[in-house]
């Protein structure tokens, strides 16, 4: 490397970079991660129950932390509205159960007390939750709280958009790639990805989340049913609430989308190391981002090495398919703030499905951290 001058290196770079989109370059892969299976089947005996107990206790926990921060305020005149929280667990079972209104306001008065709801109400006041604020609130303390038993144990994190269908036709992965077949078509760089969702005849609901590889739970979760918006518009907010949350991160990877310097530049600003592959005609001159440089020259010392950390970026690939296997199904809701909350509520069962399973796989004590925040 040493002996090479400015402009054999970019020759060897866009040699390897060439080699890595066509899949050509030699990669030793990283050994399967074990399982322990007779954990992971009790685990799986269990899930219902344990899931139930955390969506009380973690909905619980969010609640009495959002009213210690905010001001109370004097109730209004007549009938007071039903409790947020209380809503917020309907709302989750009835995603985790993957159930229309009305079904759900019969598993509600089945289980209302397993969750900890201590009133009736009818699927229309279910229906009205997806419009409520504070109930949106509480899902995302939910989500940030589902990260607190994990803390200090994620270093790495990868970053990716997707999309949820409205429609039974619609399936995001085949939109992306038909997208890429078009740029081609155009003599574009298709491998390089393209920085707008797809577009197609019904929109989807777009979301951009950060998700931690060890552990395969969402740090970072934003959505939009706005498909002018790109990725790289999220990156910025989805690094610092990560890093809010995990302050011990120190590597995102990524797909082409966020191969650039701007992008380096903000995980520089945050003192990330990013893994993202660039562009065949990438050049090495820092332009005032050494990270960007500091990343090309990594892959360019050790390729092998580089591309194990880079292939890391696969688990948010994971979640967002483990997420579209527990709900095959659209969304239900047709106006975008319910269709926003609707998918939210799948990202934050994720989590939860994740921490039931954690309990067993990694002995994590789940309830006790979250008892801790409660105090």
């Amino acid at each position: 490397m040493t002996a090479l001058n400015t402009e054999q290196r970019e020759e060897l770079l866009h040699k390897l970079i060439d080699q890595a989109r066509s899949q050509e370059l030699p990669y030793d892969k990283r050994p399967k991660k074990r399982i322990n299976w007779s954990e992971y089947d009790v685990a799986q005996c269990n899930e219902i129950a344990d899931a139930l107990d955390l969506i009380r206790d973690i909905v619980d926990t969010a609640a009495s932390r959002i009213r210690a921060r905010t001001a109370s305020e004097r109730p209004g005149p007549g009938r007071p509205p039903t409790d947020a929280a209380n809503i917020a667990k309907a709302l989750l079972l009835q995603s985790y159960l993957g159930v229309s209104n009305r079904v759900a306001e019969g598993f509600v008065r089945m289980l209302g007390p397993k969750l900890g709801i201590d009133e009736n109400f009818s699927y229309k006041t279910i229906e009205r939750g997806y419009d409520r604020e504070p109930v949106n609130a509480i899902l995302d303390e939910v989500l940030r709280i589902s990260n607190a038993p994990i803390e200090g144990l994620e270093k790495t994190f990868s970053i990716d958009g997707s999309g949820t269908p409205t429609h039974m036709k619609q399936n995001y992965a085949y939109d992306r790639e038909r997208q890429r077949r078009e740029r081609k078509g155009d003599g574009k760089d298709a491998a390089s990805g393209d920085d707008a969702f797809p577009k197609g005849h019904h929109d989807y609901v777009y979301e951009v989340s950060t998700v931690g590889v060890e552990h395969k739970l969402i740090a970072f979760y934003e959505n939009t049913t706005d498909h002018s918006r790109s990725e790289m518009s999220f990156l910025r907010q989805a690094t610092e609430e990560t890093k809010a949350l995990h302050p011990s991160i120190d590597m995102l990877c990524a797909d082409g989308v966020f191969a650039n310097r701007p992008a380096c530049e903000i995980l520089q600003a945050l003192g990330i190391t990013p893994r993202t592959l660039p562009k065949r005609n990438a050049t090495l001159p820092r332009k005032g981002v050494f990270a960007w440089t500091q990343m090309l020259m990594a892959f360019l010392r050790d390729p092998q090495g580089w591309m194990r950390q880079y292939y890391l970026r696969e688990a948010s690939e994971t979640v967002n398919s483990m997420i579209k296997r527990k709900n095959p199904g659209p969304l239900r809701k047709r106006l975008d703030d319910r269709k926003l909350t609707e998918d939210l509520l799948r990202a934050v069962n994720h989590n939860i499905r994740r921490l039931c399973y954690l309990y067993y796989l990694i002995d994590l004590q789940v309830l006790k951290r979250l008892r801790a925040l409660a105090m």
